[in-house]
């Protein structure tokens, strides 16, 4: 089934929801109002036309630096200066998060991908892992990284930093820390390969010309 009909059967199901199809950009999607989503998960999964038994990948964004086209502008992340110190910035970051989700059905080889648009400040959507447990740690990923709780998750804590970690790096306005635990940390430059040699001879053979 084409994803278009797919979108069409969940509308139906969801008919008083507010739901949108979005084809510009790399992948055409649904656009979910985030308190349906657990209820389009379920629709998805169990509709024998659809069958989508398989999450294949559950992804937080961060749509700040996107003007009201959905057309993106360059946002520079912040990083290390080559001193080690932290790059700061003034720069308030205004634009939704988001999470997107990546189904497909074994059953009939189809797929199709949603998407919900959160309130920066409010950024909750509820859990779908108790529909596709692959979710589990990709919740707890995306609340980690970018700060967006999944209501009703059964274990939401971070995944890959410390619980004392204060903030969440892949939001486009997080700045680095210039310690943690009292321990100083000496950045480097996003720029800068740190196994890179300056001196290194060109790949092939050493730099003084003889073959």
């Amino acid at each position: 089934m084409q994803d278009r009909d797919i979108y069409e059967l969940l509308a139906g199901k969801l008919e008083d929801a507010e739901l949108a199809w979005r084809e510009a950009g790399p992948e055409a999607y649904a656009l979910v109002p985030a308190a349906r989503i657990h209820e389009a998960a379920i629709f998805l999964r169990e509709d024998p036309r659809l069958s989508f038994d398989l999450l294949m990948c559950l992804s937080g964004i961060d749509w700040d630096g996107y003007d009201e086209s959905g057309k993106g502008k360059s946002v520079d992340i912040l990083g290390y200066n080559p001193d080690g110190t932290p790059e700061t910035s003034d720069r308030v970051a205004a634009g939704d998060l988001g999470v997107a989700y990546h189904l497909y059905s074994y059953r009939h080889d189809h797929k199709f991908a949603m998407q919900v648009r959160l309130a920066r400040d409010n950024a909750t959507v509820p859990t779908v892992s108790d529909v596709w447990p692959t979710a589990d740690w990709h919740e707890r990923e995306a609340w980690d990284l970018l700060g967006i709780r999944f209501a009703g998750h059964h274990d939401l804590q971070r995944i890959l930093l410390d619980e004392e970690w204060v903030g969440h790096p892949l939001r486009k306005d997080y700045q680095m820390p210039d310690r943690w635990t009292e321990v100083p940390l000496a950045g480097q430059p996003y720029s800068k390969n740190p196994f890179k040699q300056d001196n290194a001879p060109p790949a092939g053979g050493d730099d003084s010309g003889e073959g």
